[in-house]
């Protein structure tokens, strides 16, 4: 496997986590009523604060595990793995960024951060599925799987707010 697709997947963890919180976070917008704006900050301040305590509480796990102090390079490598979250924040906060500057309508950003959202789930069912199989149908409908389960979440958290 090459160092690229290594990549790619050591980051799966943190980017469909992000993705699942941006999706609810649009799902608890009212796509009728919000402002770019601050859309655009909620989202990459949300997720930086997921990426945030994830790190902190795998250092605290860590730390009571062990019974030591973390050097430096374990707290960049436990950073390393939960900053990955943000790469899903990128692309709604971008989309949000347009309409903000009055590129586009915000029913028009709206449209697109979901789409970047998706887009992610998507890419990562179908990733999961070809490396389970290295056919193209089963790879497909993994994608999916992992699109209809993505919507359940946001549906789920869409129903609680």
């Amino acid at each position: 496997m090459s160092q690229r697709a290594r990549a790619i997947d050591d980051a799966a963890f943190g980017v469909i986590y992000g993705t699942i919180t941006v999706m609810g976070i649009l799902a608890a917008t009212d796509p009728a009523d919000f402002d770019p704006h601050t859309l655009a900050l909620t989202l990459f301040v949300t997720v930086l604060s997921v990426a945030l305590a994830k790190t902190y509480a795998t250092l605290a796990a860590k730390t009571l595990e062990t019974g030591k102090r973390h050097s430096p390079a374990s707290v960049r490598s436990v950073w390393e793995h939960s900053r990955t979250t943000l790469i899903a924040a990128n692309g709604p906060t971008l989309a949000m960024l347009g309409a903000a500057f009055e590129l586009y309508e915000a029913s028009v950003a709206m449209l697109l951060a979901q789409a970047c959202v998706m887009a992610l789930l998507l890419f990562y069912g179908w990733r999961i599925g070809w490396r389970i199989s290295q056919r193209v149908l089963p790879a497909t409908l993994s994608a999916l799987g992992m699109g209809t389960g993505g919507l359940a979440l946001t549906a789920l958290k869409y129903a609680v707010h």
